[in-house]
């Protein structure tokens, strides 16, 4: 066996995958962008008005006021997406709406809110308009090109596109861009004693829920998946293997992997040829973990313990979806939290708690076997445990991995 350091160096060695897709800007968000993203235009690509109102010279509205108001001749409308253009003279103004396009001889717009439409509010018949309050020089006036300038890089070669940065994208007109291949990844839990949820439950049957758990949380971390089944029969089990390698950029597999009667995957990637990168990793839950690699195929095998197998994939399966994907943002962050209640086992191995990590205080629930799920729920990290011959007292400051 080797330790998780060493393991986790041998993973950080793993080769980026190639090869880049188009992806449509409504679903860019998650992806690592494959090449500098400049605007090929403003935006906005006019001045706009920011308000409901009227558009002038600010000139023309100095001291004005709900007892002095100013008078302007309305000489048209500017609704949002109209491309009129309108000549505005002095003493002169134009209706616009939020969006609208502020025409070139105005430089402020006021909000209808101090203004009046005389003709429609029967003051005396004309088409003037009563602006009751000062607006200065390019008040209320968005500039084209202020939220961003053409020639502006909207997203570098490298960078992970967040929803603010697609939506910048879309609003400089892309609608499309190229990304960095996602890793295609296929999960196969193994054990003759699993069954698919909402199957009749027979004896001696459970039903699988690591591939539920591992699907579920690529999900969360933006990646799809594939599962399967297979039982412990190793014809079987080495032809889905091999369906899946040189298909597949990662296989993760759950059981399986130990020393038992029906643990054949060992032998069985020895047979397909398959490159062991590393077997056995000192810690606990999860120390059968083991890694190979055929035709351009990573293969992961977990333990078949749920928990188990939710651990060492938060610690060894996440690094390494991190460099196939080219995205650091996939590696579990480390951080430090202090135990609220002294942890009464030892190990001779580091071990890995499910926690609750609250304003820097580790709460451990009460169950610790590898093969419980449920008080993993509302547990957001790992915390690493050294190897120990005793209980670990309250206070005691951990390594935290966040999930």
């Amino acid at each position: 066996m080797i330790s998780v350091e060493e393991a986790l160096r041998i993973i950080a060695k793993t080769d980026p995958l190639g090869g880049t897709e188009t992806v449509s800007v409504y679903d860019c968000a998650g992806r690592i962008a494959a090449e500098d993203l400049v605007s090929p235009i403003d935006q906005p690509p006019f001045p706009r008005s920011p308000l409901d109102g009227f558009a002038f010279h600010s000139e023309d509205v100095k001291g004005a006021g709900r007892e002095r108001p100013a008078r302007l001749k309305q000489v048209g409308y500017v609704p949002a997406g109209c491309g009129t253009e309108f000549a505005v003279g002095p003493g002169e103004c134009v209706r616009i709406m939020t969006g609208g396009r502020i025409p070139a001889d105005c430089d402020a717009v006021v909000g209808i809110e101090n203004a009046a439409y005389e003709a429609a509010c029967g003051f005396d018949g004309d088409d003037a308009v009563q602006i009751y309050k000062e607006v200065g020089h390019f008040q209320n006036y968005v500039f084209a090109g202020e939220d961003f300038a053409k020639g502006t890089v909207l997203c570098k070669v490298g960078q992970k596109i967040d929803a603010a940065t697609a939506g910048c994208l879309a609003a400089a007109g892309f609608a499309a861009l190229r990304a960095r291949r996602r890793p295609r990844v296929a999960i196969l839990a193994t054990g003759s004693e699993i069954a698919a949820p909402g199957s009749p439950l027979q004896a001696g049957k459970i039903y699988d829920s690591n591939s539920v758990y591992l699907k579920s949380r690529l999900k969360q971390l933006g990646l799809e998946s594939e599962t399967a089944l297979c039982p412990d029969d190793p014809a079987i089990l080495a032809q889905e293997l091999q369906k899946r390698i040189g298909s597949y950029d990662l296989v993760l597999t759950t059981g399986g992997v130990s020393v038992g009667d029906a643990d054949y995957l060992p032998i069985i990637l020895a047979e397909l040829g398959a490159a062991v990168r590393f077997a056995g990793v000192r810690l606990k839950p999860g120390s059968p973990l083991m890694l190979a690699e055929k035709d351009g195929t990573q293969i992961l095998c977990l333990s078949g313990n749920p928990y188990a197998a939710a651990a060492t994939f938060e610690l060894f399966a996440r690094p390494l979806l991190a460099k196939l994907s080219g995205d650091p943002s996939l590696e579990p962050q480390e951080t430090e939290g202090v135990l609220a209640e002294a942890f009464p086992k030892g190990s001779a191995v580091p071990r890995y708690l499910r926690a609750k990590l609250e304003n820097g205080t580790l709460y451990v629930p009460s169950g610790h076997s590898s093969g419980q799920l449920l008080t993993m729920a509302g547990c957001n990290c790992l915390a690493e445990l050294p190897a120990c011959g005793g209980p670990t007292p309250a206070g005691t400051k951990l390594k935290v991995y966040r999930i």
